[in-house]
Order: structure tokens, then sequence, then C-alpha cells
């Protein structure tokens, strides 16, 4: 049986991203979906699920949902599925013009930030690690007791836990500042 499926129709445009997740239970179970294809060993349809991200994350950049920050560390650490593990030509396209979105969108901001973990962080390698930032963006009724532990010394016994972006410094207003998501994106399709 032959597929007269053309990559266009793979990837129709017209159909709406599924919707967003909209509890942090709801993030996490989507955030353990994508750190299973980071990793390999997701069984379901991967090459679909970094293409929903891509389709969120352009939807939520155009209008300014909050969310953005998500979408777009998400597709950071899933985007390269469908460029490396598995090539697919018209889906890294659409990852692509995602970032690209965000790059376009959030590339001029200013902030108040010294510095952000964009500027420093080798790409390839710390990605291991974006399941932490994308869950500690997912639940914000954290951040209370997450400030406190980052504020307390005895938490951070060196200096590079302290300042590791992962450690001491790691706040959701620094990781989801429009700059630090512009420079991830800017990274990633560079």
């Amino acid at each position: 049986m032959i597929n007269g499926e053309t990559v266009e129709d793979r990837y129709d445009d017209d159909e709406l991203p599924t919707p967003a997740p909209t509890t942090p239970a709801e993030w996490d179970d989507l955030i353990g979906e994508w750190d299973q294809i980071r990793h390999g060993y997701y069984l379901g349809n991967a090459p679909g699920t970094v293409l929903e991200c891509a389709k969120n994350l352009a939807a939520s950049v155009a209008v300014g949902r909050p969310d953005a920050a998500l979408w777009t560390l998400g597709l950071v650490l899933v985007g390269p599925y469908v460029i490396y593990a598995r090539p697919d030509a018209a889906a890294e396209a659409r990852v692509l013009e995602a970032v690209g979105a965000v790059e376009r969108a959030l590339g001029r901001s200013s902030c108040a930030h010294e510095a952000h973990p964009c500027d420093d962080m080798p790409f390839d390698v710390e990605l291991d690690n974006f399941r932490y930032v994308l869950e500690m963006l997912a639940h914000p009724e954290r951040d209370a007791a997450h400030e406190a532990d980052l504020a307390d010394e005895e938490n951070w016994p060196d200096e590079e836990g302290a300042q590791s972006w992962y450690g001491g410094r790691m706040t959701r207003a620094v990781w989801a500042c429009p700059r630090n998501l512009a420079g991830f994106a800017r990274a990633f399709s560079h």
C-alpha cells in the first residue's frame, strides 16, 4: 500500500495545536514525555509531540501568553529530535520557524538581569538538566519555598553550587526572562 500523504499533509498548518496544559500535573506529564524524547525512549508519536510543542510555542508567543517560557525551553529540549535523531526536513523547518518567532518577538526585550543562563551555558551538555527548570516553571505554587531554599547559604556549601544556573541562581525570573528565551532560541537555530 502506498501512502499518498505528502509532507505538507502530515504537518497541516490549519490544525490548531492541542490545548495547553492548565495544571502543574498536566505540565509534569508533558515534561515527562519531553524528557523521554530527549533520552530516546518515548513510546508515543515523538515527531508529533515535537511539532505540537512548536505549534503551541508559536501560538503562545504570538499572543504573549505566560506559558511561552515552558514552550520555548521545551522545544529547545525536544526540537533536536526532528533535526538529528530522526531527521525530517519539514518538521525541522517548523521547529526552526517557531524558535525564530521567539527570537523576533522577544529578542529586543530589556531587563535588569546582569546575566542569563543562555549567556554562558554549553548548549549541548546542559540540556539534561532542563527538566528541572521546566518543572520549576510549571509549579509557581512552589516559588516561596524555592526562594527560601536559594537564600539559605547552608544549601550551597561551595561557590560552584551557589553560582550554578541549576542551583543557587535557578529562579523563575531569570529563566523566564524574555531575553533568556530569545537567547536560547537563537542558540538553538544556529
